[in-house]
């Protein structure tokens, strides 16, 4: 893999008995994130307005209703998918529907990838109800289209209908259905419309409050038709997922079926290390590396048609069309980038840094950081301790938020890494000043200055310090620095004089207010001069 893309591993590829147990920690947390569809767990008691011949003291509302009827409607027909291999380990997981009366199931390919493909031994499904089955083959694994048609042991309760030709220009009112062996059914009301980015492709974008959608989900029509299938889930609490249009399945779905294939049979290829090393994508890494951005988003634009399912092709995207200056597009990407391979450090790293510059091309204050650009950071330096500049941007954000604590081990973490790195002292000095750790603050200021002593913010602070310490002598000799560095500053000779006038240095403490006035005066003209005229 070429160098800077080889952060993490994909947990797809990880095998090992602490990434099986990683998979199921993360399984684990997004089912604990999932809103239940009623009031009550499955096997709890139902209470009295769900109960034959009891009268309800607090009767469903209108809306209840319908969303119970909705879920009768739908709830065997969506089932929970989970891939295994031969010792019983867990290599993906997620949802299907049965779209035909004799057991096709239909999901989405990712959870056949080549990358596990010859280790999948056995594939489960479960319904609403708790009924499991086996599947017995599949029709088609497409990672292109991303279909995949799997074979049920047996008929269908019932299938959905697919709805193609929906006019997703239009944003569309949605339900995504998922199935948690934990809490049941889950659904969520969302809102989808197609991708208009150039990275789009045809692919659609789904945005709601509450996220049970996993990959595979049926995107459902209010009569609980399918219009699409999630393909990529954000792994994000501001959520946003990728999904398939329903035409693309209805296309595969409406051919002549092909003989059954067996599991063993799945394509092996292309595996993420055969992708990062296609001439193309090294070519197109070369490429980005030199700021040739141009042809090398062409290029990519065709590894990602190519390769949809590949999270090093869309961050690499992302990052060549960053540099171009599409910051919706480069976002984009870096959302697939890490809805595929969630354990990358660089590419949380990434999707921060392009939220970052797409809200300050869209004019946003920069200074205030949204919970996606937050969450990404959080994620950035969880996957990858060593991530110094993303412990440097978490660390900015905590301290805009006012927390302060968490800002300052964040700082710890960032100066333990970058020992020479002047600006993360300063950081933390000034943490450390605001959390009352006045000691704290001086140290961590004086390193600052060892590194850098031409820093006339350093020295400032320094003189605060100083202050708040009783070292008047000590404080005025840092605002000397100041003034030293940056004559112009008004504040820093105000302090001077307040300094010197504490060391019982009355005549010099004279001479810098006398200084300070005149700078604050010729800041007055300048602005005066700077109105325009009426």
């Amino acid at each position: 893999m070429p160098p800077g893309l080889d952060n993490s591993p994909n947990p797809l590829l990880d095998f090992s008995k602490e990434g099986m147990t990683r998979r199921s920690e993360m399984l684990e947390q997004a089912e604990g994130s999932l809103q239940p569809l009623s009031p009550f767990m499955p096997g709890e008691v139902p209470p009295a307005e769900l109960i034959p011949g009891e009268q309800p003291d607090n009767p469903l509302t209108p809306e209840q209703q319908e969303l119970m009827a909705f879920a009768e409607k739908i709830a065997s027909s969506v089932v929970s998918i989970r891939v295994w291999d031969q010792f019983g380990g867990l290599l993906a997981s997620g949802v299907g529907s049965f779209v035909s009366s004799d057991g096709l199931i239909l999901t989405d390919s990712s959870l056949l990838h080549p990358d596990i493909a010859d280790r999948i031994d056995y594939i489960t499904t479960t319904a609403a109800n708790g009924t499991n089955h086996r599947v017995t083959g599949y029709y088609i694994a497409d990672l292109r289209t991303g279909v995949a048609l799997l074979q049920g042991d047996g008929p269908a309760p019932r299938a959905l209908e697919l709805k193609p030709e929906v006019d997703f220009s239009k944003t569309q009112s949605c339900r995504v259905v998922a199935l948690s062996e934990k809490r049941g059914l889950l659904i969520a009301d969302a809102k989808v419309s197609v991708d208009e980015t150039l990275a789009g492709q045809g692919w659609l974008t789904l945005k709601g409050e509450d996220s049970p959608g996993g990959v595979g989900s049926p995107v459902l029509s209010d009569q609980g038709d399918i219009i699409g299938i999630v393909a990529m889930k954000t792994p994000i609490d501001s959520w946003m997922n990728f999904a398939l249009p329903a035409e693309w399945a209805a296309f595969e779905i409406q051919k002549k079926r092909p003989f059954l294939k067996t599991l063993k049979e799945l394509p092996g290829s292309p595996r993420s290390a055969e992708i990062t090393t296609d001439p193309d994508f090294v070519t197109a890494f070369q490429q980005v590396k030199t700021r040739a951005v141009g042809p090398a988003t062409r290029r990519l634009l065709e590894l990602t048609k190519r390769y949809p399912r590949s999270a090093e092709c869309w961050a690499l995207l992302g990052l060549s069309t960053s540099y171009m200056g599409a910051t919706p597009d480069a976002l984009t990407c870096q959302r697939r980038a890490v809805a595929l391979d969630p354990q990358s450090g660089l590419h949380w790293h990434q999707m921060a840094v392009a939220q970052l510059r797409a809200r300050t091309a869209e004019g946003e204050n920069p200074a205030t950081a949204s919970a996606e650009e937050y969450e990404a950071l959080v994620n950035a330096t969880g996957a990858n301790s060593n991530d110094r500049v993303s412990w440097l941007l978490l660390a900015t954000h905590q301290i805009r938020a006012g927390r302060l604590e968490e800002a300052q081990e964040s700082l710890r973490r960032l100066t333990f890494l970058a020992p020479t790195y002047a600006q993360g002292f300063y950081l933390l000095s000034f943490v450390q000043s605001q959390l009352a750790n006045t000691t704290g603050a001086a140290e961590a200021i004086s390193r600052c200055l060892k590194i850098n002593s031409d820093q006339p913010n350093g020295w400032f602070l320094l003189g605060l310090i100083e202050d708040k310490l009783k070292q008047p002598k000590k404080a005025a000799e840092a605002y000397r620095k100041v003034v030293r560095l940056q004559p112009s500053h008004p504040q820093a000779w105000l302090n001077l004089a307040r300094s010197l006038k504490n060391a019982n240095l009355p005549t010099e403490a004279a001479q810098a207010f006398r200084e300070h006035q005149t700078r604050v005066l010729s800041v007055k003209e300048s602005l005066q001069t700077a109105k325009p005229a009426r």
